[in-house]
């Protein structure tokens, strides 16, 4: 018999390649460049040339797909003056605005809406940014979001008081909020804070509608408040919308969730009307003071007992509103506790 070839069959099965015994440098060499068949980097200049041009197509081909992906998107934009193309009931945020809760929970506690406070606080000392559970850290957020909304703004000119409670129309300019209709809750540090150890705080928790651009409320006509959808509205609220001067308001109420809440919990609201008036609406974009509702909860009173959650639910109202404990629509609800040690600012 003669020499073996080196490809002989392994098996009956399978063949060696040629090369296969190849170590250490030699292999390195011929992954570098074979002589034998003219292949770099295991390829031919012919293969490496068609994998070359097939990846230059495919990836000229996802560009200018995506090219005129964006191109449709932004044929489909409105203007910017214009707002966006799709409003109210024809968007995914609908008609029926949720309620806002100010001041907000620190960064840390960014899902909470407890307020955890200490019943007597004359600390004026906040932590940085009000970034903490001081009494104090609560108004300074507070105060921090009033300078960001309110008044004028670098580049901008100053809103103006209304005077009409009319809606606004199209290009109309929005209205200034009058901060003075917020009375014992319209200054720093919103009652958060209490002078001397055996006074109490009275802290004030401000309540605002989520901007819907282009949303035109409808008041409640006093006639129609004996109306089923009405029914979980409080008897003060129902007197207070039939005896106003003006009803052309989207109006406020809060009451515990539970009994035991609403034995203990005692409110008073800033305005006394517990109303927004429609003047500040619709929200058309640009410059915009967010209307506000004070809730002052009063704890300068022996019901108000110590180391308790209160649980307090605020629901506005307005013709045709849906109220939604799940989504938060029409309302919002918080938790509020009072601990009894004092925080002293020696």
């Amino acid at each position: 018999m003669g020499q073996e070839d080196d490809s002989h069959l392994l098996g009956g099965t399978a063949i060696k390649p040629k090369g296969w015994d190849r170590k250490g440098m030699e292999a390195f060499k011929y992954l570098l460049y074979n002589p034998e068949t003219g292949e770099v980097l295991t390829r031919t200049p012919l293969s490496w040339l068609k994998i070359i041009v097939f990846y230059i197509v495919y990836y000229c081909f996802l560009a200018g797909f995506w090219a005129a992906c964006l191109v449709i998107f932004f044929l489909t934009l409105p203007p910017a003056e214009e707002g966006p193309k799709w409003t109210l009931d024809s968007s995914r945020i609908g008609s029926n605005p949720g309620v806002g809760l100010r001041p907000r929970p620190s960064d840390e506690r960014i899902d909470s809406q407890m307020f955890f406070l200490k019943r007597s606080s004359n600390n004026m000392e906040s932590s940085e940014d009000g970034e903490g559970d001081l009494n104090i850290d609560y108004a300074v957020r507070m105060k921090n979001n009033i300078e960001k909304y309110y008044g004028k703004q670098d580049g901008e000119e100053e809103l103006e008081l209304c005077e009409e409670n009319r809606l606004r129309n199209p290009g109309e300019p929005a209205c200034k909020f009058d901060f003075e209709e917020l009375g014992a809750c319209k200054d720093y540090p919103y009652g958060f804070v209490n002078q001397g150890e055996e006074a109490n705080i009275n802290p004030c928790i401000f309540l605002k509608l989520n901007k819907i651009i282009d949303w035109k409320p409808t008041p409640i006509l006093p006639e129609s408040l004996e109306n089923d959808e009405f029914n979980d509205m409080t008897d003060e609220l129902k007197e207070i919308i039939k005896n106003a001067e003006d009803p052309n308001q989207i109006w406020f109420d809060c009451k515990g969730r539970f009994a035991a809440d609403k034995e203990i919990l005692d409110m008073t609201f800033f305005p006394d009307t517990q109303g927004i008036p429609i003047k500040y609406f619709p929200f058309q974009g640009g410059r915009y003071e967010p209307p506000l509702v004070a809730v002052r909860i009063n704890v300068n009173e022996d019901e108000t007992t110590t180391g308790q959650l209160i649980h307090v639910q605020c629901k506005a109202w307005f013709e045709g509103v849906k109220h939604a404990n799940r989504e938060k629509a029409g309302m919002v609800m918080f938790e509020v506790t009072f601990q009894k040690d004092h925080q002293s600012d020696e």
